[in-house]
């Protein structure tokens, strides 16, 4: 079952390879405000809500939008079900022996990459484009942002350090929880109802879409993954074989991609070398090896360079089309 897992994390982190949006389809009705864009901009909460409500319309066989929460500032919780075998519930799910994988954006509402790349790679699969058969063979629960409202706290200078979108989400919730930190302790409502979400779908395989937030590096991307380093010997080997397939195949279309997110060993000393070690259960995928599933906490470098932004940019090639230009504050 590794290749459909395979597919489905690898649609999820389409976005750098994409080019610009053509006018087909960018006047979709399933088409995001990234997208329309040119990848410039990122749409409010808004958006997520008409969408889950249009892709259900657009394919009632293979759709369902569904709410699993309400945010302490009263919004909505959206999640949408794919699944061409009419597996829309968890019961219907393991009643045909399906795996689930649960895809999720926005956990840090101001890394947005995952909630447009996750539309889009939704529809791909739909219009048969991409992976196909894949949703026969699983059902994909994709949360489009878990942080909703730290995402509607929009700003153009929410990271400073991040080229683009043009403006963002924030990082932490509306009373202030950093959702990564708080797997194994649930403090958070969104937590909760995550958490409840996970226990009634229970996946196989649950990915966490994230961009740095300060760090600047070669390589574009990183995929950290557990059961890697511990947990059952048999999902190491099914850990290391979906984290090294989905590599490869960033590696084939252009990417510089790493299997470890290159942190010191020593905070401030770069001579004490990078550490690859087993996240604590605060964190997704060290949370998800407790639960004896796999995690895989993607980051996609926030600044790949920007090409014809002025000589003091650095000269690392970009592949993400809203790092093509310099980010300035919002008129009007």
């Amino acid at each position: 079952m590794i290749r459909p897992l395979h597919a489905a994390v690898l649609l999820a982190l389409a976005l750098p390879a994409l080019p610009a949006a053509s006018a087909s389809v960018a006047s979709s009705d399933l088409a995001t405000v990234s997208e329309q864009s040119g990848f410039v901009r990122t749409g409010r909460y808004e958006e997520v809500i008409a969408l889950c409500d249009r892709f259900a319309k657009a394919y009632p066989k293979a759709v369902r939008c569904i709410e699993f929460g309400t945010t302490p500032e009263g919004r909505p919780m959206k999640a949408l079900v794919a699944s061409t075998r009419g597996a829309f519930t968890p019961d219907q799910a393991r009643r045909q022996n399906l795996p689930v994988v649960l895809i999720q954006g926005g956990i840090h509402a101001g890394e947005i990459d995952g909630k447009d790349a996750g539309f889009l790679a939704l529809r791909e699969v739909l219009e048969g484009k991409a992976a196909a058969g894949s949703l026969d063979k699983l059902v994909w629960v994709f949360v489009p942002v878990f942080n909703v409202d730290g995402h509607e706290r929009f700003g153009a200078w929410n990271r400073p350090n991040q080229r683009g979108p043009v403006e963002m989400g924030w990082r932490v919730t509306a009373q202030n929880y950093n959702l990564n930190r708080d797997y194994v302790k649930a403090d958070a409502p969104e937590m909760q109802a995550m958490l409840r979400l996970v226990q009634q779908w229970d996946p196989l395989a649950y990915v966490d879409l994230h961009a740095t937030d300060g760090a600047q590096f070669e390589h574009d991307i990183s995929v950290q993954v557990e059961p890697v380093h511990a947990g059952d010997e048999g999902l190491r080997v099914a850990g290391r074989t979906l984290r090294d397939g989905v590599l490869a195949d960033l590696a084939k279309q252009g990417s510089l991609p790493l299997p470890y997110y290159p942190s010191f060993v020593v905070g401030d000393d770069p001579s004490s070398g990078f550490e690859d070690s087993v996240a604590p259960p605060r964190f997704s995928h060290g949370y998800f090896l407790l639960r004896n599933r796999i995690g895989m906490l993607v980051e996609k470098v926030f600044l790949e360079g920007i090409p014809g932004a002025g000589e003091d940019q650095p000269a690392i090639p970009s592949s993400r089309p809203w790092t093509r230009s310099p980010r300035t504050a919002p008129t009007g």
